[in-house]
């Protein structure tokens, strides 16, 4: 099935691009977060290498004077007090200067060892994080290969090898459910009964010669299937371990096929034979059943996944593949945002029937927003798609006149497309327990558990990750705190809880004291909260989240739009209840920041 673009002009696209397209933003914001982790991680393993060689140079500039020291100073005659003293001293110089050696480079190699396994840990999450990628998509661009070879067991070893647009080759194994015919040996009556094909054949008890003669393939077994871009090679068999059958080759979109008896050597009938003209349709019917079936066969497991010469995993950076991948995906996408009648959409199309279309669109916002965890310099990778540039709408021919019959629905049904959930990788080990937080202050808000009890089951992984940025934070590890509640709040799961839960994470983040230091990992904090507290006024319009819609831009520094926040927060609780605590609170704030002013 094609596609059409928002202003239903046709397009080469047979799959979901949209879907795609979220998918693969947040895969590549996935990897990104990774390679800076990775990069972090070299640059802390050099840090300690530097100062390790340090410390063991100046163990040996101290030891060296102690050693100096001893050889000079009077001891008298060999034997005496002194001389043993300072021989005594020489040997416990040397070997605690060996010991607090051996110490520190086994320190050196135990952090080492620990980053390198973070690292290792990072990149696996990558190819896993590409797994779920390409595990229900396979991108514009891409030639895939299906290969399904009977194994000695009677069980189909099923694999597909895709060569992508955006240079990365793959191989998936396949699941073959118990209900599928690859679950077993599959002969061909079970695709087709009584099939019956032409085909040479050796015939005669004295005189041998070879004749053209009708004959049964029903229990032929399919042997091996390959299958690529429509063109489809089986190799049929008599029997498992029998080098006795036919190989077919077709070209299920031209309609052609090509046949080959195999056997024996002696056998005069082996060889290639012309396909009787009547047994052609038939025979391309049971290729593109099999096919069509193998087809159906979903993504388990990313076997492989190499770039160029090299494995997916063990890229240097992942930041070229992630250029190469937005290069691919941007010519699409713009041609999408050009064609797409809003704006502030890309808008694909599809036909549910002779009459009626579907909509399917997805918004350049909610795309952008994928992109607020990054700093700047990886945000800017993703300028090709042109998410901040609003197209213009083409420009709409004059309507043709209403065909003759009933009339269509003018305006085709739509759908969004669904917010993703990758389900990606965590990328690095847990880490260990944080040490033990200082005493809680009366001024710092309160994590609040759920108490409804599906709820609570529901939501423990939430309010477990909320709890472990509060004790990083309280621990005095402010931008990886911070970093923790970026990816929290940008993450695509957030938005799946309940706005209670949204709204008390978010109170968490933004009514605590800001740490003096400003840094990447703040900035970027307050600036996820900001867009999902946002999406919380936009929805519900509380006065709460007014507030912090409030806070979070002081924070980002527009007192403008935080005074107006604030005063809307203001009128909607004088409405409610004018003598709560809120009220008098956001009295305060708005005299405050109009005394400021």
């Amino acid at each position: 099935m094609h596609y059409l673009y928002g202003d239903s002009a046709p397009s080469q696209l047979t799959s979901n691009f949209l879907e795609f397209l979220r998918d693969a933003i947040d895969f590549a914001v996935f990897v990104l977060q990774a390679d800076e982790r990775i990069e972090a991680g070299k640059v802390k393993g050099a840090a300690l290498r530097a100062v390790a060689e340090e410390e063991l140079a100046a163990l040996d500039r101290f030891a060296s004077a102690m050693s100096t020291a001893i050889d000079g100073a009077e001891k008298g005659p060999a034997g005496s007090p002194a001389a043993q003293c300072a021989a005594r001293l020489a040997h416990l110089l040397g070997t605690t200067r060996g010991a607090i050696a051996d110490a520190v480079r086994n320190k050196l190699a135990a952090d080492i060892a620990a980053i390198d396994a973070d690292e290792a840990a990072a990149r696996a999450a990558c190819v896993d994080a590409l797994g779920v990628l390409l595990g229900p998509h396979t991108p514009p661009g891409t030639t895939t290969t299906l290969r399904l070879v009977l194994g000695a067991d009677g069980a189909y070893d099923a694999h597909v090898a895709g060569d992508s647009s955006f240079g990365v080759d793959w191989i998936f194994e396949l699941a073959v459910p118990p209900e599928s015919p690859w679950a077993s040996t599959l002969r061909l009556e079970q695709i087709a009964s009584n099939l019956e094909i032409r085909a040479p054949l050796v015939t005669g008890w004295i005189t041998k010669e070879v004749k053209v003669r009708p004959q049964h393939l029903d229990r032929y077994l399919v042997k091996e299937l390959t299958g690529t871009d429509g063109a489809v090679i089986l190799e049929l068999r008599t029997e498992p371990g029998v080098e006795t059958g036919f190989d077919l080759e077709a070209d299920l979109d031209a309609g052609t096929l090509a046949m080959t008896r195999v056997g024996p050597s002696d056998d005069a009938s082996v060889g290639p034979f012309e396909v009787h003209p009547d047994d052609l349709p038939v025979l391309l019917d049971v290729a593109r059943k099999l096919f069509d079936s193998a087809a159906e066969l979903e993504r388990a497991r990313l076997v492989d996944a190499t770039l160029g010469d090299g494995t997916f995993g063990a890229l240097a950076t992942f930041v070229p593949f992630v250029e190469r991948l937005v290069g691919t995906l941007a010519p699409i996408t713009r041609e999408i945002a050009k064609r797409s009648l809003t704006p502030t959409e890309l808008v694909l199309r599809r036909a549910l029937s002779d009459d009626r279309r579907e909509e399917l669109f997805v918004t350049k916002a909610s795309l952008r927003e994928k992109l607020l965890p990054l700093a700047a310099p990886q945000r800017a990778l993703f300028a090709p798609l042109a998410l901040d540039v609003e197209s213009p709408s083409p420009q709409k021919s004059p309507p043709l006149p209403a065909p003759p019959g009933p009339p269509r629905i003018p305006v085709p049904p739509r759908a969004e497309v669904q917010p993703s959930r990758p389900k990606l990788p965590t990328p690095r080990p847990p880490a260990a327990s944080p040490p033990r937080p200082p005493p809680r202050t009366s001024s710092e808000p309160t994590l609040e558990i759920i108490h409804d009890v599906d709820s609570q089951r529901h939501h423990v992984p939430f309010v477990e990750a909320v709890k472990k940025i509060v004790l990083v934070l309280r621990s005095g590890q402010t931008d990886e705190g911070y970093r923790q509640y970026a990816e929290l709040i940008s993450s695509a799961s957030f938005t799946e809880y309940r706005p209670d839960d949204q709204r008390q994470a978010l109170k968490l983040l933004l009514m605590a004291k800001a740490p003096q230091a400003r840094s990447e990992a703040v900035e970027s904090a307050y600036v996820a909260a900001l867009a999902r507290i946002q999406a919380l006024v936009d929805a519900l319009a509380e006065p709460t989240d007014y507030e912090m819609l409030g806070v979070a831009h002081l924070q980002l520094g527009d007192k403008k739009a935080a005074g107006a926040a604030f005063d809307t927060a203001l009128k909607l609780e004088r409405a409610r209840d004018p003598s709560s605590e809120l009220c008098a609170s956001l009295s305060r704030r708005v005299s405050q920041l109009n005394a400021f002013n």
